[in-house]
């Protein structure tokens, strides 16, 4: 009878410490640029025990991705693995930060946290360029001429057009970033420009360069030349050094210096128009 007695004592025991012994026996996290891994054992409580997870991928501080999910541990396999993508492109400093815990009939409250910072380069290209650095910089160029308006241009016309002073003109501030955004979308640059560039476009055929056009019509050049402005110093993560460059130039038309003499490139420039 006594023996009877220890036996069930030692059962309740047994039976108290699995409850207890819910928890990770090991566990390791990971994360770089194509997505996060984790991997881990656990000591189940009776056939399998129920778990959580949720991993945020941040940038700057802000949440951009988050994953989570519920998953089963069985005793007879309490080994566990998953290795996720992230499904998109990284450019830039990012941290991953990942919770896992128990979600069981016990209320168990064991749990592991991580936090793994890390880099991904940007692809080469990417970077957005203002006016000045493709006036500096015309062996980058990665097309040779440009149609602008309803004209085609060559790179010796359009270096000279971004050589031209302003002096109050909207269309030729229009065409300083009309041709940076065409340059940067050909290099690559893939945030989104195409109808404030189809809409210089059209401006430019309707206002040809030189016109200075007066009213409504060059407030909406303006228009239109800010938010290819905006384009063109958008600066992309790993560009932040190259983004504004060096040699930059006004493109502001009420800062712009006062025009020098006309000399025959530009003159030849003007020719095409009348």
């Amino acid at each position: 009878m006594k023996a009877k007695a220890l036996l069930a004592v030692l059962g309740i025991l047994v039976l108290a410490g699995s409850a207890w012994a819910c928890e990770y026996t090991s566990f390791m996290a990971n994360a770089d640029c194509y997505g996060w891994t984790a991997s881990g054992t656990n000591t189940v409580c009776g056939s399998r025990d129920t778990l959580a997870y949720v991993v945020n991928l941040k940038q700057g501080g802000e949440i951009i991705a988050t994953f989570s999910s519920i998953f089963v541990v069985w005793a007879t396999d309490p080994v566990w693995s998953f290795d996720v993508p992230w499904g998109m492109d990284l450019c830039g400093d990012y941290v991953a930060e990942g919770h896992f815990y128990y979600i069981s009939p016990d209320d168990v409250t064991s749990s592991h946290d991580f936090s793994i910072p890390f880099t991904c380069d940007c692809e080469e290209g990417g970077c957005h360029y203002t006016p000045g650095y493709w006036k500096n910089h015309a062996e980058a160029w990665p097309l040779m001429e440009l149609t602008m308006g309803c004209v085609t241009y060559s790179q010796a016309q359009l270096l000279e057009i971004l050589n031209t002073p302003v002096r109050g003109d909207a269309t030729i501030i229009l065409a300083y970033h009309l041709i940076a955004a065409k340059l940067n979308v050909a290099n690559g640059a893939d945030e989104p420009a195409d109808d404030a560039i189809a809409r210089g476009d059209r401006l430019l055929c309707m206002y040809p360069l030189f016109s200075n056009p007066r009213g409504p019509a060059r407030d909406e050049i303006l228009g239109v030349k800010d938010e290819l402005c905006a384009f063109n110093e958008y600066i992309v993560p790993g560009c932040g050094d190259d983004n504004p460059p060096t040699g930059e130039m006004s493109t502001d038309i009420r800062l712009a210096p006062a025009a020098p003499a006309e000399d025959a490139s530009w003159g030849a420039i003007k020719n095409i128009y009348r």
